[in-house]
């Protein structure tokens, strides 16, 4: 994300939709700057794109990230994987892609860059409830496969943005499609959890998971009412 960074203020010009894959990464980074780790075989890519979305698009387009992984490793028989809300992919609590969203400015333009993380081949640390591809299909994955499909899925849900968007401009009650998609996917919905802004440093609050609203947000009801969230993370009580 640091050369995505980069490659904005020298290439400008050709920044929009531009990805940096590594082979490995020496001090990967997640949320509020936690250690990920990222060694050979993995998948470990950030993509900088033009930020014109709308402001009722920018919730939609972190779960459309999530579901482009999803949607891909779906194709490689990984069926049991579900999105935990925003757009961490997980199996049974088991961790198996995380996705970083920055926003920056560079010479009064802003930009949008996505940093993503699958653990395909790539050994991991016991320690860590996380797992890979090749530990749940018991043989390697070529990674040149597993970013075909990943772009084609980022792609797909970039183009029904666009025309959503365009859609909503032209008529009322158009059906969000992407939203329901997602909603088929992420195992959020229905349990209870604990939320927060970020558990390292700030307080949670304890609810049921009511649903995922029109722009993206946590619906959670807790003895104080139902409140609403368009960032954070949450993690399952049951």
């Amino acid at each position: 994300m640091d050369i995505s960074q980069q490659l904005i203020k020298m290439f400008p010009e050709k920044a929009n939709g531009r990805m940096v894959v590594a082979e490995r990464l020496i001090s990967a980074k997640g949320r509020f700057e936690r250690k990920w780790f990222a060694e050979k075989g993995g998948l470990w890519l950030a993509l900088s794109i033009y930020d014109e979305f709308s402001e009722d698009l920018k919730g939609l387009l972190l779960l459309g990230l999530g579901l482009a992984v999803v949607r891909c490793v779906h194709e490689f028989g990984v069926i049991s994987a579900r999105i935990k809300w925003i757009n961490d992919i997980h199996i049974n609590g088991k961790k198996l892609a995380g996705i970083l969203v920055e926003r920056i400015s560079e010479k009064e333009e802003n930009w949008i860059l996505i940093g993503i993380g699958i653990n395909v081949n790539n050994k991991l640390p016991q320690h860590l409830p996380a797992i890979s591809l090749k530990e749940i299909l018991k043989k390697e994955v070529p990674l040149k496969e597993v970013l075909f499909k990943l772009v084609k899925w980022l792609r797909f849900y970039a183009g029904f943005l666009r025309y959503y968007e365009k859609k909503k401009l032209e008529e009322e009650g158009v059906k969000n499609l992407l939203l329901e998609d997602y909603k088929l996917f992420c195992d959020t919905i229905g349990r209870c959890v604990c939320y927060s802004y970020n558990f390292d440093k700030e307080d949670f609050l304890v609810g049921k998971c009511l649903n995922i609203g029109a722009k993206g947000e946590l619906l959670l009801k807790t003895e104080k009412g139902v409140f609403k969230f368009s960032t954070g993370e949450v993690l399952y009580v049951y």
